[in-house]
């Protein structure tokens, strides 16, 4: 149970990074922090599938902070998330990303760099009115210079994927689709989809009480591993049906070969393999 104290103070809360904020969430996104809530069904336009939204007005433990941009990195100063954020709205009213091209030449340390060339990757490949999928693959193979969390490599594997096939270019595409299924095999997932529960004893936003503090990070270290566990599951539905879409006429043994040139890792052949054999199930309720 999710228990909230009399308010301390103005920041209350803010010390220890949460939030109290009713929020709506699809429990299939990825990154997406919710407790145990009342759910609606509604039509997913793009899956042609049925999804569960997630009403909560209930305090979200485990979110990424402010600071943690598409990079998933940390450890921006001021500064530039000030500027980065301004850029952001510039390139929705321009419908350019010239303004976050011009922080690439203001802020040069390799986190920012990182950054930009996630976020620019992203305009070109997503925002409306800026899409270039040929500058899309150009910012996301500089952005796979740098060392990235595991999470964003394989995002930025599928994006790139997605932009590859914008291009007309299916054999990059299924390049960086292996190479993601490649990632994503070497996690367990033979358990399947969890659905993420609420802690089991009170957790408060802000009181003096190290236990409680103790209770919190136990609770978020549970989220990041089962919100982990979800994203890779996600991703290999996704990666899986991409697959199946860019192939064409290529046969097993063909993949198997481009594989090889991916990655010496003979144990690694036969999950992907057997991945894409199977009946490709959604993994989420």
């Amino acid at each position: 149970m999710i228990t909230r104290p009399p308010n301390t103070g103005a920041n209350a809360g803010e010390r220890l990074g949460f939030a109290w904020r009713p929020r709506v969430v699809f429990r299939h996104r990825r990154g997406v922090a919710q407790l145990d809530v009342r759910q609606r069904h509604v039509h997913n336009m793009n899956s042609n599938s049925t999804i569960t939204v997630t009403l909560t007005c209930a305090i979200a433990f485990y979110v990424l902070p402010a600071f943690a941009q598409f990079s998933g990195l940390s450890g921006f100063s001021e500064a530039f998330l000030r500027d980065y954020s301004s850029a952001q709205e510039m390139v929705n009213q321009t419908k350019s990303a010239e303004p976050l091209l011009a922080l690439q030449r203001r802020y040069t340390n390799t986190t920012e760099q990182a950054e930009l060339e996630v976020s620019i990757g992203l305009a070109y490949g997503q925002r409306t009115g800026v899409v270039n999928p040929s500058n899309a693959v150009t910012h996301f193979t500089m952005a796979l210079r740098y060392d990235l969390p595991e999470k964003t490599y394989i995002q930025i594997l599928m994006w790139r994927g997605n932009a590859q096939e914008q291009l007309k270019k299916p054999g990059e595409a299924l390049m960086d689709y292996l190479r993601d299924l490649l990632a994503c095999s070497y996690y367990d997932l033979t358990d399947g989809w969890t659905e993420i529960q609420t802690s089991k004893v009170p957790i408060f936003i802000n009181p003096p009480d190290p236990e409680n503090e103790q209770r919190v990070r136990d609770y978020n270290l549970y989220r990041r591993h089962l919100d982990f566990q979800q994203f890779l599951l996600m991703q290999r539905y996704y990666l899986v049906e991409a697959v199946k879409r860019v192939r064409g006429e290529k046969s097993d043994s063909q993949i198997l070969e481009m594989l090889q040139t991916v990655t010496p890792d003979s144990s690694r052949y036969g999950t992907i393999m057997g991945w894409l054999k199977s009946e490709n199930k959604r993994p989420w309720p």
